[in-house]
């Protein structure tokens, strides 16, 4: 069967949630965590673009890149604004596309400015680190080698298989004085890996979202994080950073860390949630903040999915979401927590839309993505982001965005992908922040994704073709440059 794209199909809207409601309903599910019970628990009482580009037959050098005329090419550089916000979107668009919110800052810029204005502190968590020189990644690493002769203290924490990797930048930013770099190997805690990117700038700011610290999720990739200026919201992640920076300590030591814990206690900060953030006169963000895994957090209350299916629980009309994969996890250890939470939503009679990248085509998460598309409320499309017209660039042109958006006022961006080993073994974080400009802004882009010429409603019993984005380029492209 051919599969054609095609828009959606408008529908009628429902009754939105008011504000107050949203806040009462968070508040006292968040509250129940604290007390030793989940929201998800008490509805029911009764998801890379991270492998190396190895040698191929021929190779596009920076040199080759020429200009182009398609739509997206060239972003202007917004400027910084002179009263920044507290909370701040900010996307990474594929060059030669028309993805994305064209209101936002790009990450590059952001990055190097948070690098650049820092004067006291750089604290990273970083799946991996990959760079390319003359790339949008370049002068953010310099920036930072810059910062740590000016006496900033900079600390690099990577996951131990994605260093094997990719060991040279890391190795090399290691050697520079003011710099340490550590590697976590979370395999040896809870089973799976440190996949979390986020970094804390003077204890008083914190960025975290899809944005791997790898030049092609500065360029080539569709990705969404959210910059946090709060030093309240800031040390609630420096602990999580404090927590695996000990444990990476313990294990370059070669001590056991087979028996580490999360601290299942709620702290006095939990009084504290949500934080109220100003943006401007009249404008305020509730913000919660997230992690996972349960098992292995300094405070187990936060558990990530539990915000994610709380707010998933709580929606009234409308949820909107786009993750990298999706899956009910293997026969092994299934987990439809998530999946059960969006067919309650479809049941009561909210409209489910999701963005899935093409790289699930042929993966195992492929069946529950059908299964859940013939629920009735629930609509999926699959997204291509088209080959950049210059080069064959590995592990890249995809939708690598992990963010939700209920009733256009509640928004979740993470760094898990919707699968259960994200929130189940590996490390991750996010924000759950009530603010409609901010849901309205992250809806911007979810419809831009939505619409574009190249998703595809996925229609279960379609043939969808899988795509090529491994290492090897597709016969007669030419290959980018190692």
């Amino acid at each position: 069967m051919t599969v054609h794209h095609d828009v959606a199909r408008p529908r009628g809207r429902g009754r939105t949630a008011p504000m107050g409601t949203w806040i009462a309903v968070l508040g006292c599910a968040f509250a129940l965590c604290f007390a030793g019970m989940t929201p998800a628990a008490q509805a029911q009482k009764g998801s890379q673009a991270s492998k190396p580009a190895t040698s191929g037959k021929r190779t596009a050098t920076p040199a080759s890149r020429g200009k182009t005329a398609s739509r997206g090419a060239t972003a202007k550089k917004k400027p910084a604004p002179k009263n920044p916000p507290a909370v701040e979107l900010v996307e990474t668009v594929p060059i030669e596309t028309s993805l994305g919110n064209r209101d936002l800052r790009r990450a590059a810029d952001v990055w190097l400015e948070l690098v650049r204005g820092a004067s006291k502190s750089l604290d990273f968590e970083e799946f991996y680190l990959s760079n390319w020189p003359g790339e949008p990644l370049d002068p953010i690493l310099q920036a930072i080698v810059q910062s740590a002769k000016r006496g900033v203290r900079v600390r690099i924490l990577l996951d131990a298989r994605m260093y094997r990797t990719y060991p040279n930048p890391a190795d090399s930013l290691a050697k520079v004085p003011g710099i340490s770099v550590r590697i976590i190997d979370l395999n040896k805690v809870t089973g799976g890996v440190q996949h979390a990117k986020y970094f804390i700038v003077d204890g008083h700011a914190v960025f975290l979202g899809s944005q791997n610290m790898d030049w092609r999720a500065l360029k080539h990739i569709h990705e969404l994080g959210v910059l946090v200026r709060d030093e309240r919201v800031a040390q609630q992640f420096e602990s999580v950073f404090e927590m695996d920076w000990g444990t990476a300590g313990l294990q370059a030591a070669g001590a056991d860390s087979s028996r580490l814990v999360g601290v299942p206690v709620v702290p006095a900060t939990a009084a504290m949630l949500p934080y109220s953030l100003v943006q401007a006169p009249g404008d305020t963000v509730l913000l919660w903040p997230s992690w996972n895994p349960k098992a292995f957090s300094p405070d187990s209350t936060r558990w990530d999915r539990d915000a994610l299916v709380g707010s998933i629980d709580n929606a009234h009309r409308e949820i909107v979401a786009q993750s990298l994969n999706y899956s009910v996890g293997d026969s092994a250890s299934p987990d439809t927590t998530l999946d059960a939470a969006l067919r309650r939503a479809a049941a009561r009679g909210v409209r489910v839309r999701l963005v899935i990248s093409d790289w699930i085509i042929g993966g195992r998460g492929m069946k529950a993505l059908e299964d859940l598309a013939r629920v009735p409320n629930i609509e999926i499309k699959l997204s291509r982001v088209p080959d950049w017209s210059q080069a064959y660039i590995p592990f890249a042109r995809v939708e690598h965005c992990k963010y939700m958006v209920a009733d256009t006022v509640m928004t979740w961006v993470g760094t898990s992908n919707w699968e259960p080993s994200y929130f189940l073994k590996l490390r991750n974080v996010a924000v759950t922040m009530l603010n409609r400009p901010l849901a309205l802004a992250a809806r911007k882009i979810f419809e831009a994704s939505w619409t574009a010429p190249t998703a595809a409603t996925l229609t279960p019993g379609a043939t969808f073709t899988p795509r090529l984005h491994g290492s090897t380029a597709p016969e007669g492209a030419v290959k980018y440059g190692e």
